[in-house]
């Protein structure tokens, strides 16, 4: 916590580290064996048509004659390492005990349905921080063994948007949180996220027995 405060007296460094605890935020990130090193880039939007990264990997890989219902995946940790990024999500960015609550995670994957004007949509997590653990006093520039990491970890979502003659379509943002709002999943929807859970974690569905 000392750090982080420390951080936060350096001018140069005072509205980017005020930023990333407020809101989702590249990195930049490289690898050396099994470790990861990431360091704080810009904050940015994880949805949203105008800003939103998701959105925008989207429509780079929509070509004329996609429209809903349109089933589609972003390999987003692999598309934002060909220029070295990480997308980073603070899911508690307004505890003031970060000591313990610091809740980090890497945007892996994203799969999503669009139809019907909605896209309910699933993530998958890597856990960098979670609720504390590993300690991490310097949340701009820290490291991360494989091993120190908690994964898989997947997250639902639904957005105001869809995919109509290869574009976007839609303001593709998620509601705010509240008490009313979850992500509903009809039969077909959870039948393909389930069927990509299988494909890319089938350890999730058929856990070993001992």
């Amino acid at each position: 916590m000392l750090r982080i405060r420390s951080y936060l007296d350096r001018p140069q460094l005072n509205s980017d580290v005020r930023q990333v605890i407020e809101m989702y935020a590249l990195y930049r990130k490289t690898r050396t064996n099994d470790v990861s090193h990431y360091v704080f880039g810009s904050p940015t939007h994880v949805f949203g048509c105008n800003n939103g990264e998701v959105p925008k990997l989207l429509q780079k890989r929509l070509v004329p004659g996609d429209s809903q219902p349109y089933q589609w995946h972003l390999p987003v940790a692999e598309m934002l390492a060909e220029s070295g990024e990480a997308l980073v999500i603070d899911l508690k960015p307004n505890s003031r005990d970060q000591a313990h609550d610091l809740s980090l995670y890497e945007l892996l994957d994203v799969w999503g349905v669009s139809a019907d004007f909605w896209t309910p949509a699933m993530l998958r997590l890597r856990g960098l921080c979670v609720d504390g653990m590993p300690e991490t006093p310097n949340r701009i520039e820290f490291e991360r063994k494989d091993a120190e990491c908690t994964e898989p970890i997947y997250s639902f979502v639904y957005l105001a948007g869809t995919v109509l003659n290869g574009k976007l379509s839609g303001k593709w943002t998620a509601p705010r949180a509240s008490s009313t709002n979850s992500t509903l999943l009809w039969p077909p929807t959870l039948r393909y996220f389930i069927s990509q859970i299988e494909m890319v974690t089938p350890e999730v569905l058929h856990p070993t027995r001992a």
